[in-house]
């Protein structure tokens, strides 16, 4: 696999996790109080229906009464459901309960249009008000929540408000017959609302998403920054899995500063932390601790025959001479491993033991690599 596709692989990645991430913490913000209003809402359809269903002695009206039901039921299990996975939302979990979740918005939605449909075309006024007021309340309720998908959402809102369109249209009296117009604009409106509701919530959850990026990332290089690199570490100590530990200093970058200047300097750590990221696995956690300091975590399988290949080609890359500005530069890196058993290991000693074993490799001569 050539650099291009290396760097393509890890930038769709990381669009593809960014947008799992972004939707998780969409879906998360959706089911705030979101749970009651389910409850409350199959509750008035359901008796809504049977009130009807007595009141004019209708099987049909009964059968949908036992369909409100269970979608009504059905509904509130998948949210109930849906709320206890919050803390795994991301990838395939995700998308399976928000899909779950909008197949039965929609067939709660249908059940909804199909009533107000059967009622204009059986039934007198009464109940051909209250399928009014149920399709605005519930209109109202979806473009005001957005739902989990925006497009699902406005699905409903068209499902409900086509349903009484049509039902209006086909009333005898011409006043009544008009406001099927205002239901269609109003379903309009309401899709709009979504649209651009969706849209500014959307960049808020981007806007917080950037600023925690910013917290957890070196604003040099782009690459995770110690306070991100210790809480992966200690997680990985936490789940008592074997790992290895990176320590990687750079060779001469002193001199580099001190006959070039910090602004070359800046610009050769930025082509380091890039050639970095092309060397290490996708799954490896690379970052920099500061200075000329970078770190590799790996948690995945790993050997140390792999380990001695993988130290041995970070040099050769890291070798290769460097164009900053007008001036050709190169350096090399000294690299302390730390490879950890199964079992329960401490951070600190592990970090100490990584960095006495790059102390070792410097003072055996540069682009060397020792294991502690």
């Amino acid at each position: 696999m050539n650099t291009l596709q290396v760097q393509n692989r890890r930038r769709s990645s990381a669009l593809s996790s960014e947008r799992e991430d972004i939707r998780a913490d969409l879906i998360v913000l959706a089911l705030r109080g979101i749970i009651p209003l389910a409850i409350v809402c199959s509750l008035c359809l359901t008796s809504a229906t049977i009130l009807a269903a007595v009141y004019y002695h209708d099987s049909w009206l009964w059968g949908m009464a036992g369909a409100a039901v269970i979608i009504g039921v059905l509904r509130v299990v998948v949210i109930l459901a849906f709320a206890m996975q919050t803390n795994r939302l991301a990838g395939t979990s995700g998308a399976w309960w928000a899909q779950a979740f909008s197949i039965v918005t929609v067939l709660f939605c249908t059940l909804m249009g199909l009533l107000t449909l059967y009622n204009f075309r059986f039934h007198d006024e009464p109940i051909q008000i209250l399928c009014v007021m149920g399709t605005y309340t519930l209109c109202s309720g979806i473009s005001s929540r957005l739902g989990l998908q925006p497009r699902v959402s406005q699905a409903c809102i068209l499902i409900m408000q086509g349903s009484l369109a049509i039902a209006l249209a086909t009333f005898p009296h011409p006043i009544v017959r008009y406001a099927a117009i205002l239901s269609v604009v109003t379903a309009y409106a309401y899709c709009n609302s979504i649209r651009i509701q969706y849209a500014i919530i959307e960049e808020q959850v981007r806007t917080r998403r950037r600023l925690r990026n910013l917290a957890n990332h070196d604003s040099l290089t782009g690459l995770p920054n110690r306070h991100y690199f210790e809480t992966e570490l200690q997680k990985a100590c936490m789940r008592q899995s074997a790992f290895s530990l990176w320590m990687l200093d750079l060779d001469g970058f002193k001199k580099v500063n001190d006959t070039f200047g910090h602004a070359a300097g800046d610009e050769l750590l930025k082509q380091v932390a890039s050639r970095l990221d092309r060397v290490v696995r996708t799954g490896d956690l690379l970052a920099r601790l500061g200075g000329d300091e970078f770190v590799i975590l790996q948690t995945e399988s790993h050997s140390v025959a792999s380990m001695k290949k993988l130290a041995v080609r970070i040099n050769e890359e890291l070798s290769i001479p460097y164009m900053v500005g007008n001036h050709r530069i190169a350096i090399s890196v000294s690299v302390g491993i730390k490879l950890t058993t199964v079992g329960k290991t401490n951070p600190d000693q592990a970090m100490q033991e990584a960095d006495c074993a790059l102390y070792r490799a410097k003072n055996t001569g540069q682009g060397g690599f020792e294991f502690a």
